[in-house]
C-alpha cells in the first residue's frame, strides 16, 4: 500500500503529486500488532504511525496492513510493552486450549481480550477488557509467541506472552461459566493425556489438589461444588455431560477410558464408559467418527467387543438431547439393571 505524500513543483506550471511507500518498520518490530509506545521506543516516528498501512484497533494499539490481529497477537503486544501485563480469564482459557461453550470459543471473528494489569491505567472497550487481579508469581506462566516465518528465510523471532496458569484460569472462569462447564474444564485439566496423540505429553495439566487450592474468593462455593464432580478420565465435555447424566439417573458408576479386558485377559481398546460387572461399554461418537476411515475402525472395534462377549452401546448427538434422557435409557436397557429414576442431568 502506498503512503501518499503531497508536494508541488513548477514543472510545466502544474502541481505534481508524488507517492512514496511508507518507511519500513525496524527489523526489531516484526510483529503484526504493535503498541504505539513500543513503536516509538524502536525509533518509529509519530508521523509514520499515521500511515495508511497501519490500522488503529484501539487507542495506542495498531495492526499492520494485511496482518492478523487475533487474540494472541494483541496479548503479545501488551506483554512486550508492559512487563506486568498478563492474559487472564477467557483469553487465558482460549490460549491454553480449554474447552468452552461454542459462543465463547476462538471461532469468533475477534473475541474480546482479557488482560490484567496491577494498575488500571485505561478504560475497557470492545477490544480489551482490563482487570486488576492480584496474581502471585506461581499463578502466572510464560509461553512464546512467534511471528509467521519471514519470506526471506531469516530467523523467526519470538516474544514472551504471560498468562495465568491453567488452575488459576479455571478459578477465574467462574463468573462467566455455568457449574457444568467448570466441571467439564476440570475433567479436561485432570485427565491423563494420550502421548501418541498429544505431542508426547505424559502428565495431566493439573492435579485435583491444584484445583482445590484455587477454590477461593467470591465464587468459592461454586468452585468447590464443581470440583466435587470432577473425575479423571473424561476426554471431552460430551463425555462429562453423559457421565453426570448416568450418575444422576442412578446408574452404576462406569470406568472412564480404561482398557477393556477380554475373556482371555488381553487388553482391548479403551471405551469411553464401561461397566465390567455387566460386560457393557458405551462410546460417544462425535463428529470425528464420521470419516470413512474412522467408521471402518469403529466397526472393527464393535466386532471385537462382541467377540469378547460384551455389549457396546453407540451414542451420538441425538442421544444427548433432553438432558441425555435417550442415552440414559439405552445404557439402562443394556445394563439390564431394571433401575428406575429421573433422567435429570442438570447440565
Amino acid at each position: 500500500m502506498l503512503w501518499m505524500s503531497r508536494w508541488t513543483s513548477l514543472e510545466l506550471g502544474h502541481a505534481v503529486e508524488v507517492s512514496r511507500a511508507p518507511a519500513p518498520f525496524p527489523a526489531s518490530l516484526p510483529w503484526p500488532v504493535v503498541t504505539r509506545a513500543e513503536a516509538l521506543r524502536a525509533g518509529v516516528s509519530p508521523g509514520r504511525l499515521r500511515a495508511p498501512d497501519l490500522a488503529r484497533l484501539r487507542p495506542g494499539l495498531l495492526v499492520r496492513g494485511g496482518r492478523t490481529a487475533g487474540e494472541t497477537e494483541i496479548v503479545s503486544a501488551y506483554c512486550r510493552s508492559d512487563p506486568e501485563a498478563v492474559a487472564v480469564g477467557l483469553t487465558a482459557a482460549r490460549m491454553q486450549g480449554m474447552p468452552l461453550p461454542e459462543h465463547l470459543e476462538r471461532s469468533l471473528p475477534r473475541p474480546r481480550v482479557h488482560i490484567s494489569l496491577p494498575q488500571g491505567r485505561v478504560s475497557s472497550d470492545p477490544v480489551v477488557r482490563w482487570h486488576q487481579f492480584v496474581l502471585p508469581p506461581d499463578q502466572v506462566r510464560e509461553a512464546r509467541f512467534a511471528v509467521d516465518p519471514p519470506e526471506d528465510g531469516s530467523t523467526v523471532l519470538e516474544a514472551p506472552v504471560r498468562l495465568t496458569t491453567r488452575a488459576r484460569t479455571w478459578r477465574d472462569l467462574a463468573p462467566d461459566l455455568s457449574e457444568f462447564w467448570l466441571i467439564a474444564i476440570g475433567d479436561h485439566l485432570v485427565r491423563h493425556p494420550r502421548p501418541e496423540l498429544e505431542h508426547g505429553r505424559t502428565a495431566p495439566w493439573c492435579t485435583l489438589e491444584e484445583l482445590r487450592e484455587q477454590c477461593t474468593g467470591r465464587h468459592a462455593a461454586m468452585l468447590r461444588a464443581a470440583l466435587r464432580e470432577v473425575r479423571v478420565g473424561a476426554d471431552s465435555p460430551r463425555e462429562t455431560m453423559l457421565r453426570l447424566a448416568f450418575a444422576r439417573a442412578g446408574l452404576p458408576d462406569p470406568l472412564l477410558n480404561t482398557p477393556l479386558i477380554g475373556p482371555d485377559g488381553r487388553q482391548l481398546h479403551e471405551p469411553d464408559f464401561q461397566w465390567p460387572a455387566h460386560r457393557v461399554c458405551a462410546e460417544y461418537d462425535g463428529r470425528t467418527h464420521s470419516t470413512p476411515g474412522q467408521v471402518s475402525r469403529d466397526i472393527r472395534r464393535a466386532r471385537r467387543v462382541q467377540a469378547a462377549g460384551w455389549t457396546e452401546v453407540r451414542l451420538h448427538s441425538d442421544d444427548i438431547v433432553q438432558e441425555c434422557a435417550p442415552a440414559v435409557d439405552l445404557v439402562r436397557a443394556a445394563l439390564g439393571t431394571g433401575l428406575r429414576g429421573s433422567h435429570s442431568a442438570g447440565v
